[in-house]
């Protein structure tokens, strides 16, 4: 089974702060779960259709290890709490 899990920090366009979540990709889709331990996802996110790109700097995301996802209006950044988390 293609899958991986991990913990990311979430951030919606118009918010402030970070929201750590569990996450597994699979499929082409992101589940989002509270902790490893949750058996039922607070939300998926397909992903055909997203571009994944690196924040530009007008977008004032000033942390390290963060990708940010987008498709039309819809933009999601997320921040991995290592290298080695983000590069996976």
């Amino acid at each position: 089974q293609n899958q991986l899990s991990g913990n990311l920090l979430r951030k919606f366009k118009n918010s402030n702060g970070w929201q750590k979540l569990w996450v597994v990709f699979t499929n082409f889709c992101m589940f989002f779960y509270k902790s490893h331990q949750d058996n039922h996802p607070l939300a998926s996110l397909p992903l055909l259709g997203y571009s994944l790109t690196i924040p530009s700097e007008s977008e004032n995301i000033h942390k390290d290890h963060v990708f940010k996802l987008h498709f039309k209006s819809h933009v999601y950044y997320f921040r991995a709490e290592s290298e080695y988390t983000f590069e996976r």
